[in-house]
């Protein structure tokens, strides 16, 4: 098996590449806020921006979308937002 056999994976990539766009979500955020209005309002657009992409944008317009892979894909998003905030509060507790 070599190294670089996940990325003929095209489901594989989608799912890497959700969960780095969910994590890239809260990085770029906080290199410019740290107050709690703004983090809000992103978290709110974030939220908007998921179920509108995969409930409504994907399943109306993609040919092989399903609302199982809808669901998984948002996951994605989710679960690498929920990671990078876990990273953040982590480096926040060891200072």
């Amino acid at each position: 098996m070599a190294v670089f056999d996940w990325m003929k994976s095209p489901a594989w990539l989608a799912a890497v590449g959700h969960v780095m766009a969910g994590a890239l979500v809260v990085f770029v955020m906080l290199l410019f806020t740290r107050a709690l209005l703004p983090i809000l309002v992103v978290e709110v657009i974030f939220v908007a921006y998921v179920v509108v992409k995969e409930y409504v944008v994907d399943l109306n317009f993609e040919s092989d979308e399903t609302v199982g892979s809808s669901t998984i894909d948002a996951l994605g998003y989710v679960g690498g937002h929920l990671a990078a905030w876990g990273l953040v509060l982590l480096a926040h507790y060891l200072g």
